[in-house]
């Protein structure tokens, strides 16, 4: 069986396409991204406007079309931030239906984090927290093995933040970060972290930090995945990117163009959660979201009481 998961994220839409084998696990044969950015201008009062939902649309139709000619048994699309957060959300999850002929799930912050950690994680045998810094938002995920814990959605992302704060001055970054502590102390996060042996980091920012890390000329998944993160890496790439202008970030080594103008909102996220949890290093995962997707028929997040 082959399985394709189209997933709607605020900065970017993705396909990942897989078949299972003979042991009835997952072999991913395709994974592709557009940059479409459709929380573009996001606040958090967010409207979809015209020009992304257009960008986006077109994006899911190529995808969608892609996974049919290669012989998809089954099309799922999901909903993330953007979706969920904007006032036209639901109907531009309807436009998509209609034009596509998919229905779009809209998941919740907390499934989010839920299926970031199946992705990133799977079954864990040491209790391990997934971290998935997203465009328009924050998931923290706890659990050992697919027993999932303690989960958190924060309104922290690369693109709603670029929005909210000046990040190309020293002053906003630390803003930035301020505002990042307020809203993890307004949690028992602290508490709750105290067990966790191993945090994963997973979305477009921690690969992107990993790959400006080794200098890489060209992605490589298998060079991202389980690389290791310092924090004072983290804290010295951030001063660095800061000092940066946007031309000179379109051109720095691992880098894509395309994330530029919202990376330093991004490794500033990062930094100020390495800092409030006094985490020496993170371990990054290509693995994330939609590898998790793969399996939402058969594994739920158990309800929260």
């Amino acid at each position: 069986m082959m399985r394709a998961i189209i997933d709607i994220g605020t900065n970017s839409v993705r396909l990942l396409l897989a078949e299972k084998d003979e042991k009835e696990e997952w072999k991913i044969l395709k994974k592709d991204l557009r940059s479409t950015r459709l929380g573009e201008g996001m606040t958090d009062k967010a409207y979809i406007g015209k020009g992304p939902q257009e960008r986006t649309l077109k994006a899911i139709e190529e995808f969608a079309a892609a996974a049919r000619l290669e012989g998809a048994d089954e099309i799922f699309a999901y909903g993330t931030s953007i979706m969920r957060d904007a006032a036209n959300g639901p109907a531009f999850s309807d436009e998509v239906t209609s034009a596509v002929g998919i229905p779009v799930r809209i998941l919740s912050g907390k499934e989010e984090a839920y299926y970031s950690y199946i992705g990133a994680a799977g079954t864990s045998g040491v209790v391990t927290s997934v971290v998935d810094i997203g465009g328009g938002s924050t998931e923290i995920c706890m659990g050992f093995g697919t027993d999932i814990g303690m989960r958190h959605s924060f309104r922290l992302g690369c693109v709603r933040c670029s929005k909210q704060f000046d990040t190309t001055t020293p002053r906003g970054v630390a803003e930035l970060k301020k505002h990042c502590f307020d809203l993890f102390r307004h949690t028992e996060l602290m508490q709750s972290v105290k067990n966790v042996k191993r945090w994963i980091g997973v979305g477009g920012t921690v690969t992107s930090m990993a790959a400006m890390l080794q200098e890489l000329e060209v992605y490589d998944s298998a060079k991202v995945q389980d690389f290791v993160i310092h924090q004072d890496d983290v804290n010295r790439m951030l001063k660095k990117l800061c000092a940066m202008s946007y031309d000179d970030k379109c051109h720095l080594t691992g880098l894509m163009p395309e994330r530029a103008d919202i990376i330093v909102a991004g490794v500033a996220i990062l930094d100020a959660l390495m800092e409030y949890f006094a985490l020496p290093e993170i371990i990054v995962s290509d693995r994330d979201l939609s590898e998790g997707l793969l399996d939402a028929d058969v594994l739920k997040p158990a309800k929260e009481s």
